[in-house]
């Protein structure tokens, strides 16, 4: 990598440190910032699933779709996956010269190429890396996130960005709509395991559907911006979080779900929480409301240690889940839809 190129990851200053500390790095000095280039990839779990991404190729989409987010001058945004730049420029643009926007980039070959093309743009800073093993906590806490993000890292990125102790005030981000949108057997909208993890923490609408066509290369699948912003106040208590979220793993386990309730509830409880909250005790996650999962989630927080204990570990062992079939699929050259 010739010297001067500022694909990097730049010194923490307001820690002292920086920001992949367990990597090798090599100090180069560009005539605008100094940085630090990545020598040693980071771990790849999903070997080239984890590159899969489509990109938008039309400015005045882009410049539609940015200005849906109310940036304004001064604010840092972080872009995840920013690929050729289209994005970054119109983000860089809506921050100004005072703002920040950090652009986290797997692939070195992309990253180096959008680093050089954007050197005159000093608020940007290209991070050659896994944005899994980004420090969120250091970023300001009214950070704001912009992305069209590789849809094969949809779930974990989506639980590591919306963790109650360092999730954003605001993020714009392209998914496969059926990520937080699905439909039932009567073809309405109801809610996904991602949509009630998120629920407690953030309203969520969709701010434009896409195309097809609007993507290279056009994805198999229908995606859309949605829109997050933080609740001020949180409908789950932040200590509670990771309790809720094996909570909900549990119920995920039973499509049919009674079998679950039956465990988690006496028949009592059950009958109040129908009534209630209008929860479906024979019936899994999609035939839930968003209302009727806090509601029971509520209920079972009243209960003793002993019936937490029941759901203790269920989010840990959905991810081993999700990771066996994440290695089936690689080794059936199978592309999961996320």
């Amino acid at each position: 990598m010739a010297a001067g190129v500022p694909v990097c990851v730049p010194t923490d200053h307001r820690h002292g440190g920086d920001l992949f500390s367990d990597s090798r790095k090599l100090h180069i000095h560009t005539g605008l910032k100094d940085y630090f280039v990545t020598t040693q990839p980071p771990p790849r779990r999903n070997d080239d699933l984890r590159f899969t991404q489509n990109f938008l190729h039309n400015p005045n989409l882009v410049d539609r779709i940015v200005r849906l987010a109310g940036l304004r001058d001064g604010d840092t945004v972080l872009e995840i996956g920013p690929g050729k730049g289209i994005i970054t420029r119109r983000l860089a643009e809506a921050v100004g010269a005072e703002g920040h926007v950090i652009a986290v980039e797997l692939d070195a070959s992309l990253a180096e190429t959008l680093a050089l093309l954007l050197r005159p743009m000093t608020q940007v800073e290209i991070i050659n890396g896994d944005i899994l093993r980004f420090p969120l906590a250091d970023l300001p806490e009214d950070y704001v996130v912009f992305s069209n993000i590789p849809f094969n890292i949809t779930s974990d990125l989506l639980e590591y960005l919306f963790d109650p102790a360092i999730n954003p005030a605001q993020a714009h981000l392209i998914l496969q709509k059926d990520s937080l949108v699905a439909l039932n057997e009567q073809g309405e909208d109801v809610e996904t395991f991602k949509s009630l993890m998120i629920h407690p923490l953030y309203e969520v609408e969709v701010a434009h559907p896409f195309l097809k066509s609007d993507f290279i290369p056009q994805p198999g699948v229908v995606t859309a911006l949605f829109a997050f912003t933080r609740r001020s106040n949180p409908l789950i208590a932040p200590a509670d979080y990771a309790l809720y979220k094996d909570f909900l793993a549990m119920a995920s386990k039973d499509r049919v779900g009674e079998g679950v309730w039956r465990k988690l509830f006496s028949k009592l409880q059950l009958a109040k929480l129908t009534d209630g909250t209008g929860l479906v005790a024979g019936r899994g996650l999609k035939s839930q409301s968003a209302e009727a999962m806090l509601g029971a989630f509520g209920a079972f927080t009243h209960e003793g240690r002993s019936r937490h204990e029941l759901v203790n570990g269920a989010m840990a062992a959905l991810r081993e889940e999700q990771a066996r079939r994440d290695g089936l699929n690689r080794a059936g050259g199978h592309r999961r839809k996320v």
